[in-house]
């Protein structure tokens, strides 16, 4: 087995009923680019609106019920535009909901979700296993790709995955999804996923240091704290999840609810998950005046240019069917390396764990008026069309047709 180490002190090896048991208290709701610990909530900015795209004007059908207070969690992470600028921009009060956003450590937001202390969030497929273990989690959507990477030190001399063999990873919990997809690369590169790396627990912001110290030759983690290493040249990127197949087909963040809420409150968790997934749009149309939001009030620990530079990275594609695709995958790697029990089957938890309570997200059907229609990255498209038959393209923008600007104008049939 791996071993499990703190920054500080070495422990022994863990036996796999512990691993299991760590994995499913530990790792889940939102890991993300949290720092150790996350900023205050603040109240919605004054900063003036982004031109052109506005909660009312992204597509999506607003929910004009009243639905009472949704109490939003996040834990500073730069791909948790959506949060903010839902919450900034309105996005939530469009839906009908009163929100409140409050700001918690990464390691108790799963806790919190399933226990009802908060409604939603944006999470990532980390919380698999507490959801095998029955935690009450549900995932609406899948919300973004991109966000994770897995650096090594520059004079570790780990070039590849191949390299890693015999090596140490930084990671920020055991059991995360920056882990599941080091492990998963292992395999693929015809490495013992569990055998041939030891895993190492650090606080994200610690992750760096330890590369320099020589604690681990490389760590795997979500932006902003990779890519602030890579700006600082101490590292050098392995693989990232916006530049490597298969890892920049699949979303590493979706939309989290409390299983409460969806089977109590149907509309509560539906508006959420609108109100992110519009929020999710508008980040892809407007990533310098995102940047802005996340800076403005300190959510996130980087700079403006930083933030803008990354959010361009990301895909801010909502779908509830590729997100449940993707899901699906995670829980399949994670019954390969060893995490999921062996009487657990990929397809039964992914149906529980992933609930439809909106239609499908299709960018493009909202439509301004005099006919000009939404804008939406060239290179997704194709990705839409093969989930929805909804979207079609204009004759000089069909799929495959090489174009000097990179974007397609798509409407909805």
């Amino acid at each position: 087995m791996s071993t499990l180490d703190s920054d500080q002190n070495v422990r022994p090896t863990l036996s796999r009923r512990d691993f299991l048991r760590y994995a499913g208290l530990v790792s889940g709701g939102l890991a993300l680019a949290a720092c150790s610990t996350a900023p205050a909530a603040k109240s919605p900015t004054s900063l003036p609106a982004a031109p052109g795209v506005t909660a009312a004007t992204v597509p999506g059908t607003t929910n004009a019920a009243s639905l009472g207070k949704a109490v939003i969690a996040y834990a500073g992470g730069a791909c948790e535009a959506p949060t903010f600028v839902a919450y900034e921009r309105g996005f939530f009060q469009a839906e009908g909901l009163e929100p409140e956003l409050i700001a918690l450590e990464a390691s108790t937001l799963k806790e919190a979700l399933a226990a009802g202390k908060i409604d939603g969030l944006q999470q990532t497929a980390d919380s698999i296993k507490s959801i095998e273990q029955g935690l009450g989690i549900r995932i609406t959507s899948g919300l973004h790709k991109g966000c994770i990477r897995l650096v090594a030190g520059v004079d570790s001399g780990v070039k590849s995955i191949a390299d890693l063999k015999g090596k140490a990873v930084g990671v920020h919990v055991f059991g995360g999804l920056p882990q599941v997809l080091v492990q998963w690369a292992l395999s693929d590169a015809g490495l013992d996923p569990i055998k041939d790396v030891t895993f190492k627990i650090f606080p994200p912001p610690q992750l760096e240091a330890a590369v320099q110290k020589g604690e681990v030759q490389a760590f795997a983690m979500y932006d902003p704290f990779p890519a602030i290493a890579l700006n600082n040249k101490s590292v050098v990127q392995i693989f990232s999840t916006h530049d490597n197949a298969p890892y920049k087909d699949m979303y590493c963040c979706f939309v989290g609810i409390a299983q409460g809420v969806v089977d109590q409150q149907p509309q509560k968790a539906a508006a959420i998950t609108l109100a992110l997934q519009k929020a999710a749009y508008w980040v892809s149309q407007n990533h310098a005046e995102a940047a802005k939001i996340m800076t403005a009030k300190k959510y996130v620990p980087a700079s403006e240019e930083l933030l803008t530079s990354l959010l361009k990275l990301y895909d801010y594609v909502p779908s509830v069917g590729i997100g449940k695709l993707n899901f699906l995958k995670y829980a399949e790697v994670l019954k390969q390396v060893g995490v999921l029990e062996k009487d657990t089957d990929p397809a039964k938890l992914t149906d529980l764990a992933v609930v439809a309570v909106t239609p499908e997200f299709v960018p493009g059907s909202a439509q301004a008026p005099g006919g000009a229609v939404a804008e939406f990255p060239a290179h997704l498209v194709r990705e839409l069309y093969a989930a929805s038959p909804l979207v079609t393209c204009g004759p000089d923008h069909a799929l495959g047709h090489s174009h000097a600007v990179s974007q397609f104008y798509c409407n909805v049939s």
